[in-house]
């Protein structure tokens, strides 16, 4: 074989490698959460489901990658863009999980901008995560401090005899815990019911939707490579 033909194959198998690639792609999910444990822990429950659900399949490989970095707001979406360029991964769905937390409503704002100029999803809290789980087991739309919400999960937690009734960040198992106790369906759909209670109040600034979450979002695309 010369060498224009070896060079030939190389690079159909070059070009074959990034074929599959891009076919693969829209599949493969990048998860980059503002906290190291508490949002990565959560979307680990779901991959490990998402994982036994493919783990026989050959047409079609869901992947998700998932990272906690202790970043926020505006760093958290450049380290998402870096680590995407980067990554030798091709990947077809990039996401930041993030809170408002303290964060002025201008850096709030803007990393949620950022993030959409860079065809980067926001799946943001405001207040916190802590939303998100509590509309496991109830609705509510008045503005509340994350502290409040820890509160109201520990009566969750101790209503159905959770680890000694009290919700703590960190939680290795805490998809297992709302999914199981509560309901995944009733997060979404109270969330839902958040992002319309605020159009309907003509409030348009994410900043101001307090409370609200976009984690559903998330939640609801993986939701689909189980159901």
């Amino acid at each position: 074989m010369g060498t224009d033909d070896l060079f030939k194959k190389r690079k159909g198998r070059k070009i074959k490698r990034k074929e599959n690639m891009q076919q693969m792609a829209p599949y493969r999910y990048l998860i980059v959460c503002e906290g190291e444990k508490t949002e990565p822990n959560y979307f680990e429950g779901i991959k490990n489901q998402v994982d036994e659900k493919f783990v026989d399949k050959i047409d079609i490989n869901v992947e998700l990658d998932i990272e906690g970095t202790g970043k926020n707001t505006e760093s958290l979406v450049n380290y998402a863009i870096k680590k995407r360029s980067l990554s030798e991964k091709i990947y077809g769905n990039v996401w930041v999980v993030f809170d408002k937390d303290n964060f002025s409503d201008e850096q709030f704002t803007n990393t949620i901008n950022k993030a959409g100029e860079n065809e980067i999803r926001a799946a943001w809290s405001n207040e916190s995560i802590e939303l998100w789980f509590l509309l496991h087991f109830e609705y509510l739309d008045s503005a509340l401090s994350r502290h409040r919400y820890f509160e109201k999960l520990n009566y969750h937690f101790k209503r159905n005899n959770i680890n000694n009734g009290k919700y703590s960040k960190n939680m290795p198992d805490i998809y297992q815990i709302l999914s199981q106790t509560g309901s995944v369906d009733e997060a979404i759909n109270g969330s839902k019911r958040l992002v319309e209670f605020h159009n309907g109040q003509g409030i348009t600034k994410e900043c101001l939707k307090n409370p609200c979450t976009k984690v559903y979002e998330l939640v609801e695309e993986l939701l689909e490579y189980i159901d």
